[in-house]
């Protein structure tokens, strides 16, 4: 498998445990606060972190670098959404 699909399938289970936090904060289920910030922390690290992973092993003139910067951007308000999202809800 190359380096770029392996990447690739790693955003893809990142955003897949984006998914599952929101969905954890909308039902609400026993323990959804730290099931919510486990897969939240996963999404987190393993989007950013990926992402400059590659920016650092792949340096193609400041395009992986610019494309880091924005998915920590995207991450987090990613991140504010979710927290908004978990405590302003209705109950």
């Amino acid at each position: 498998m190359s380096p770029f699909a392996r990447l690739q399938l790693m955003l893809l289970l990142g955003n897949v445990a984006f998914i599952g936090a929101w969905a954890v904060a909308v039902t609400r289920p026993a323990g959804w606060k730290w099931i919510g910030t486990a897969l939240l922390a996963i999404f987190v690290a393993i989007r950013v972190g990926g992402m400059w992973l590659r920016a650092r092993k792949f340096p193609d003139e400041g395009r992986s670098r610019r494309a880091a910067i924005f998915s920590t951007a995207v991450a987090a308000l990613a991140v504010f959404m979710w927290l908004y999202t978990a405590f302003r809800a209705p109950a």
